[in-house]
């Protein structure tokens, strides 16, 4: 069972996957974004403005692939003066550390980029045609999982 169960998981994990990138392929502007850009936006939309260093200390706790100080700031860069999508401007605090900010764009990409995995998420939950009391089973396992593999996972780190 448990290796059906895996199996099986995995393949669907797979295909959401799969749809989410044909779905993101749509939005041309969204679909130019790798998974860290799209963390890094999100993470300053969240806080409404944020230091090179507060960016880098989220993406390292973040699950994305770890990455170097020096690709971060590549990454942030390439935002800035390849896309448009953040500005920078001088921090008062610190000068070593610019404040980033969304710009118009960054925000509209960002908006249509959450349009995508609603969209994904929708679908997703059609597909598996849950009645009301299975799709609240499975939410409660979901949720259940998430906590326990959080525990297993700080273990881990120390």
């Amino acid at each position: 069972m448990p290796d059906r169960l895996g199996r099986l998981l995995f393949e669907f994990a797979a295909r959401i996957r799969r749809y989410r990138n044909l779905e993101m392929a749509r939005v041309e502007s969204a679909a130019k974004l790798s998974e860290r850009e799209v963390a890094i936006l999100e993470f300053i939309n969240s806080k409404g403005q944020a230091t090179f260093g507060e960016v880098a200390k989220e993406l390292i706790a973040s699950d994305l692939p770890k990455t170097s100080a020096s690709a971060l700031s590549q990454t942030i860069s390439a935002l800035f003066t390849e896309q448009g999508l953040v500005e920078k401007r001088l921090n008062p605090q610190d000068q070593r550390q610019p404040i980033i900010t969304l710009t118009e764009k960054g925000k509209t990409i960002l908006d249509a980029v959450r349009e995508v995995r609603i969209k994904v998420l929708t679908q997703v939950k059609a597909s598996m045609e849950l009645s009301e009391s299975d799709a609240l089973i499975l939410e409660q396992a979901w949720a259940r999982g998430i906590v326990n593999f959080d525990k297993i996972l700080a273990k881990e780190s120390h």
